[in-house]
């Protein structure tokens, strides 16, 4: 497989994985682990995500605290069970069946081998050679077991097949030598005896023949059972942990794969909308560009028509070069983004408080008059996203007045501090309807559908505002509130 290649769940469990100590692998009550190469899942800032990550602390530490419990009685009984096989000890007991020295010594022996129980679920080749040390010495094999059923489990493959084939030759080596040895160093002697004793006396007669066939069946029960419950148990937890493991990746690929369908989804919408946008309003916005710069030179020309004519090719460029930003934002997916980085990222325009002179200037330039009254503090520690907010509520309150009350006076207050935030108020004297002989400026008025001083309500409402529109007395009034905003310390 080439480096970096993606790998399949099934790697993991088929000889792909590397085996060393350090590697952490999830043990059977703990449940499935992933398998190596499997990329794991993306954290969830959100407060259910948190929720979750601590309820799954519990869990482990609950599995963790069974394991250690289930590993304590594992080694009271494993010693135990190698306390009855000192018997086939040579030299463990003396001739009156009394522990030697020596057996003293195996014993110790044993009890520090069975501690490595406590890591067969990280280390499970640990727990298996501390078995293999006490089939090998004296046919104890229930350490030897437990190891090889976790290897079978958790190992690679090929680790498994061998400690496999390791473990039962260790198993049969040892039935063997309890089978064809003396009763006497049979640990099962003990249930076929009349005087217990007497049990692991060599001296002791033999029991009869019928007792050693029993006893000799016995030993070879165990070591079968032994066997068929760490290699065939084994291998049945090792094909669910597999196939809970590729359950798993089979769900995280497949919520992947919704991820990302519905984001090329919302890019090709983006995409159509931002050449729709593009094709469309690009093209009108340039012809009045080239008529209005037509208009301003041409030769026999009013002065006003001239100003006029000159405004209005500067409003179509400044259109244009906004209309671009829109596009930009639109395409890329950053159009309204708050983050610093994407803040960051967007580029100048028009849209900011060092701007509000300029769309004063252009509303003049139509014969408004405007009574201005702008007062700007901290303007460079305010967020673009209140710069654009000022800059755009300023706007649609003063292209609302030019379409209902044309040629009438229109006052805009603006006060913009760190920790008063921001105040807009924009209002014009309320007109009656524009007359037949206008046309052209009652079309205009009537065109509106009322969703720029929806934008406007918006606006002020995600930014935890306060906005009030509408008539008072004679003037209609726009007014809009802000919070505060982090100020620079001095």
């Amino acid at each position: 497989m080439p480096q970096g290649a993606p790998r399949s769940p099934a790697d993991g469990f088929s000889g792909g994985a590397p085996f060393a100590s350090g590697q952490a692998h999830s043990s059977p009550e703990a449940g499935p682990g992933l398998p190596p190469g499997m990329p794991p899942a993306p954290r969830d800032p959100t407060w259910r995500g948190r929720t979750a990550e601590r309820g799954e602390s519990a869990r482990r530490g609950l599995r963790r605290a069974g394991r250690t419990g289930s590993g304590v009685l594992i080694l009271v009984l494993g010693i135990c069970v190698s306390a009855m096989g000192l018997v086939a000890v040579p030299g463990a007991l003396d001739g009156t069946g009394t522990l030697s020295d020596a057996g003293v010594l195996v014993f110790l022996l044993a009890v520090v081998l069975w501690t490595t129980v406590f890591l067969r679920a990280r280390i499970p080749w640990v727990t298996f050679l501390a078995g293999c040390v006490l089939a090998a010495a004296w046919g104890d094999c229930l350490l030897l077991l437990v190891g090889m059923f976790h290897m079978v489990v958790r190992a690679r493959r090929a680790h498994a097949v061998l400690a496999a084939v390791l473990g039962s030759v260790l198993v049969l080596v040892g039935m063997l030598r309890l089978c064809l040895g003396p009763s006497a160093r049979n640990p099962f002697s003990l249930f076929f005896v009349d005087d217990p004793d007497r049990a692991f006396m060599l001296s002791a007669p033999p029991p009869p023949a019928e007792s050693i066939l029993a006893m000799n069946i016995m030993t070879v029960l165990a070591g079968a059972v032994g066997l068929g419950v760490s290699i065939g148990f084994g291998i049945l937890l090792r094909r669910t942990r597999r196939m809970k493991a590729v359950e798993t990746y089979a769900q995280r690929e497949a919520r992947r794969s919704e991820s990302l369908t519905a984001e090329l989804a919302r890019r090709s919408e983006r995409e159509l909308l931002a050449r729709e946008l593009h094709d469309t309003l690009s093209h009108r916005l340039s012809v009045i560009s080239l008529h209005s710069g037509a208009l301003e030179v041409a030769e026999g020309r009013d002065e006003a028509v001239s100003e006029t004519a000159g405004a209005l090719r500067r409003e179509a460029q400044a259109s244009l070069a906004e209309l671009r930003d829109l596009v930009g934002g639109v395409r890329e997916g950053t159009l309204g983004a708050r983050g610093p980085l994407a803040e960051a990222a967007v580029p100048p325009s028009l849209a900011s408080l060092r701007s509000l002179p300029q769309l004063l200037a252009s509303v003049r330039a139509t014969g408004t008059a405007v009574r201005p009254s702008i007062i700007v503090q901290d303007a460079e520690a305010a967020p673009t996203v209140l710069h654009r907010a000022v800059y755009r509520i300023v706007q649609e309150a003063l292209t609302n007045a030019l379409k209902h009350a044309p040629g009438v006076p229109v006052t805009v207050e603006v006060e913009v501090a760190g920790d008063l935030g921001a105040r807009i108020r924009v209002e014009n004297p309320v007109v009656e309807a524009a007359p037949a002989t206008a046309a052209g400026l009652h079309e205009l008025a009537v065109s509106g559908s009322g969703s720029g001083l929806e934008g406007i309500r918006e606006r002020v409402h995600v930014l935890g505002g306060t906005v009030r529109i509408g008539p008072r007395g004679e003037v209609f009034v726009v007014e809009a509130t802000l919070p505060p905003f982090a100020a620079p310390q001095v």
